[in-house]
């Protein structure tokens, strides 16, 4: 059963919106058309720091993300691999599941297909006495599913945060004791959907504002952290203007093998 197209390739149901997580056509025996939507994970930042001054550091994320072109809430885990310089570069790539479900086209329960990002960290400015630390941290995003005639979807997404963190231990206190910090600033999440059999590709921009404290001690390290986003409404018709406000709290721990 094939849906009819209009002349732009997408999907003409009428006035009628489907959203991308689930598209059902026909009743009775006729089989089940079904995206499996793509999710783009907030992960924590940390701070401006890196967790550990250098050396290896593996760690395990929780926290929430959005969910396909609709930008619905959806819970993340994650883990990953990084690795950091002289206190001032921190390099890292992971993977990240939804814990959310939805059927697929064969009617089995599927948590979506894995997003895949690298990130880098450069903490570039220290203000009040070197406990105050400043840095940017640019990752790249990206999760694809290919079904037959069913779904060919790529996500390709870029995430820009410019946290400012505050030090509430003296620099003199590293170790063994460890540090904790306050941080906070500004997230940018430019998105783009491109789905390959309607020809459609979809962009937007999630905005959010960031709060969180990070610690460490000896060889471990963790981050909460609260993101207060306004999401681009990618899958609304158009003419339709902003999205939704949503709580995307996240948190990270990380184990360390320091180097030097």
């Amino acid at each position: 059963m094939a849906s009819a197209r209009n002349s732009s390739g997408r999907h003409d149901l009428g006035k009628l919106r489907i959203p991308a997580t689930f598209l059902l056509l026909g009743t009775g025996a006729c089989a089940s058309f079904v995206r499996v939507p793509l999710a783009v994970p907030l992960s924590a930042v940390g701070g401006a720091r890196p967790s550990t001054p250098q050396g290896l550091e593996f760690f395990v994320d929780f926290g929430d993300g959005v969910w396909g072109q609709e930008q619905e809430r959806a819970e993340m885990i994650g883990s990953g691999i990084g690795f950091a310089v002289a206190d001032r570069v921190e390099l890292s790539a992971s993977t990240h599941q939804s814990t959310r479900t939805v059927q697929d086209e064969y009617g089995d329960s599927r948590r979506g297909e894995t997003t895949r990002s690298g990130r880098g960290k450069v903490r570039f400015a220290k203000f009040a006495a070197e406990r105050g630390s400043i840095s940017l941290q640019a990752g790249f995003l990206t999760s694809s599913r290919a079904s037959g005639d069913v779904q060919d979807d790529h996500l390709f997404a870029w995430d820009l945060a410019l946290p400012v963190e505050y030090s509430l231990t003296p620099a003199a206190g590293e170790a063994p004791s460890g540090r904790w910090g306050l941080y906070a600033g500004p997230r940018l999440v430019f998105q783009t959907f491109e789905d390959r059999l309607a020809g459609v590709t979809e962009s937007g921009t999630l905005a959010a504002g960031l709060l969180g404290v990070a610690g460490r001690w000896r060889h471990f390290a963790i981050s909460g952290e609260l993101n207060v986003a306004h999401t681009s409404r990618l899958g609304a018709p158009a003419g339709v203007g902003a999205g939704d406000w949503l709580l995307l709290p996240g948190m990270s721990v990380t184990g360390m093998v320091p180097i030097g």
